[in-house]
């Protein structure tokens, strides 16, 4: 086991040398050096902290707050230009793809023209190469993260946050060279996350609490080689006192990649829905007769389809779309596994693929009302959700018109 020697984390400087403007942290492993350096993922100076902390310390290895699949995006220019949002649809990763819309949309209207999102680690990735050092995605995978989160909430807790975020999207705010300072602040995560109810302080675990964890760990794990003498971090500064706690001990990580299994409800909701559709057609079919029953069923195919086509045609969807929206909101009552809005979506974006423009104007379009329609890429989740909800509601409508008639 490597002894590790707690030191006292300093803000503008250490005894080792280095002096920062920016929030840092400096412990010993056994014989390594650790320097965390805490950024704003807006700020031009993070940036030029990271170069300069990179140049004065000479590290052996370099970690970023990234995991794998977001570093090779950073990395890779033409990462949107290869993007399949047809095989997007099609595998049903969407709401990890518009979580992740989402977060880059916000933090881009956060910045500005001359600092992109995320510039510190691309800072720290490219130095890392020049030197030939290597560089550690030490973050846990997104979807993991989004899916755990997702995981722990219920449906009414989902449409909520999912609201709140999709808010973020409609915002601008120009933010100053004050509020970027602020963002450094060890405590603005737990500042922000202590403004949602209760309730959701499973969500705040898993994004914030469980990722310092993941974080410290792998920070700790890239000590382990004798060769190497000092590594410098680069994290988003809230994590900085979630690390300082964690990275003394040896934590399983193993526990923290699980996704959560399917819970019973959602399982028995796959079931009940088609049973109950099927045992109320059924009963009026036995209790008033087979035109009752043929009269239930024509209102499940046109309540439901029309409202979901409804909902396609609100968000001006192709044809196709709308006719497949149609045809799949009744059919989804007895096999859930097809979704109106899932259907007219995954056809959508195979008839009108975004553009890389799309993906490069998220942020801009999202301000403006139209700019939902306009957008490639906004416009497919649009027709996702429109005639889902279309869908939706068709069905409570057409199992109160059946249970009024029963009693």
């Amino acid at each position: 086991m490597r002894s590790i020697k707690k030191t006292t984390p300093a803000r503008k400087s250490t005894k080792k040398g280095f002096k920062t403007k920016e929030p840092y942290l400096f412990k010993t492993i056994d014989k390594t050096e650790v320097h965390i350096l805490g950024t704003a993922h807006i700020s031009k100076q993070s940036v030029e902290e990271v170069e300069k902390m990179i140049h004065d310390i000479k590290p052996d290895v370099i970690c970023v707050e990234l995991c794998e699949s977001r570093m090779k995006s950073v990395e890779d220019p033409d990462y949107l230009k290869k993007l399949d949002i047809f095989k997007v649809f099609k595998e049903r990763k969407m709401w990890l793809l518009l979580s992740s819309l989402i977060l880059s949309s916000f933090q881009k209207k956060m910045g500005n023209q001359d600092i992109k999102p995320g510039d510190e680690m691309r800072k720290a990735i490219t130095l890392g190469r020049s030197l030939r050092k290597p560089v550690i995605a030490v973050d846990r995978e997104i979807q993991t993260t989004l899916k755990r989160s997702w995981g722990n909430v219920g449906f009414f807790s989902k449409m909520y946050l999912f609201s709140a975020l999709l808010a973020s999207l409609l915002v601008k705010e120009d933010v100053t060279d004050e509020k970027i300072e602020e963002m450094k602040s060890d405590d603005i995560l737990k500042d922000l996350f202590s403004q949602i109810p209760k309730k959701y302080e499973s969500v705040k675990n898993v994004i914030i609490d469980e990722r310092d964890v993941y974080l410290a760990e792998k920070i700790r794990l890239s000590t382990l080689d004798p060769k190497v003498k000092k590594v410098v971090a680069v994290v988003g500064a809230g994590h900085l006192a979630g690390i300082e706690r964690n990275i003394e001990n040896q934590n399983e990580l193993a526990p923290l990649d699980e996704v959560p299994k399917r819970k019973f409800w959602d399982s028995f909701s796959l079931v009940l829905y088609p049973t109950f559709f099927a045992g109320l057609i059924g009963y009026t079919t036995y209790s008033q007769g087979g035109e009752a029953g043929m009269d239930l069923l024509s209102k499940l195919i046109y309540i439901k389809g029309g409202l979901a086509a409804l909902g396609a045609i609100i968000a001006l969807a192709h044809p196709i779309s709308i006719i497949l929206a149609f045809i799949t909101a009744p059919i989804g009552t007895f096999l859930p596994i097809f979704k109106a809005g899932w259907v007219s979506a995954l056809s959508e974006s195979y008839l009108r693929k975004p553009l890389v423009e799309d993906f490069e104007q998220i942020a801009n379009d999202s301000e403006t009302f139209t700019g939902f329609w306009k957008n490639r890429v906004l416009h497919i989740f649009l027709v996702f959700f429109l005639p889902q909800i279309g869908s939706t509601i068709g069905t409570f409508l057409v199992a109160g018109k059946g249970l009024k008639n029963l009693f």
